[in-house]
């Protein structure tokens, strides 16, 4: 067996979550991905949410909070320094894991966290630097303590890539409290064009 059949394993394991974010309709999964040279399509598309980003990843530390199958960090790890990806799905961070292996993401590491759970401040102990930038890209409706990850994040870390989730009502609420923590909210996309299932998540870029 090849080490790509090995990983689309992996990543049709990571489907059996039951969460609406495993993309089970898709072959890779979540993320659309670049494995040994072969595209395997999934539900978002890493490439294109990140091409409209107005930030220079040039030497930058990045910590990803949700990271799933790591697709987000993969599109920018020839430009960071260090990125750090946390999720708190094993199977997520194992594939992860797996495909930095095989393809020599030395500069990227993955990690089970759960933030309904364990301190915020036990993450900057993952890096060997200090994050610059955090995304945090869909994930507040699934943490209890959303509103505290996202004081902390803007305590702790001068950019954050943020996108929001849930019904219209709970997009609000994120967007009101970034609005607080932050000097600079910018929409950058109304829509998650790249996932037109769930087409009505904003993405913003913040700054301190």
């Amino acid at each position: 067996m090849t080490t790509l059949d090995k990983i689309k394993n992996m990543l049709q394991y990571t489907t059996t979550s039951n969460k609406s974010y495993n993309g089970k309709d898709f072959e890779g999964g979540y993320h659309t991905l670049n494995i040994c040279n072969t595209v395997i399509p999934g539900q978002r598309k890493p490439l294109e949410r990140i091409s409209s980003v107005p930030y220079n990843f040039e030497n930058k530390t990045v910590l990803d909070i949700g990271s799933n199958q790591g697709g987000m960090l993969y599109s920018v790890h020839d430009k960071i320094n260090e990125g750090v990806g946390i999720d708190f799905d094993y199977r997520l961070v194992n594939v992860a894991n797996r495909i930095k292996s095989s393809h020599q993401y030395n500069n990227i590491n993955f990690y089970v966290f759960d933030l309904n759970k364990e301190d915020f401040n036990l993450i900057n102990n993952l890096s060997s630097s200090t994050y610059d930038i955090v995304f945090l890209l869909s994930v507040c409706m699934w943490i209890d303590t959303w509103r505290e990850l996202c004081t902390w994040c803007a305590t702790n870390i001068k950019s954050c890539l943020f996108e929001t989730n849930g019904s219209a009502t709970q997009q609000d609420e994120q967007v009101a409290l970034l609005l607080t923590l932050y000097s600079k909210v910018a929409l950058i996309n109304k829509k998650s064009s790249d996932d037109p299932g769930k087409a009505k998540r904003r993405l913003y870029f913040c700054e301190n």
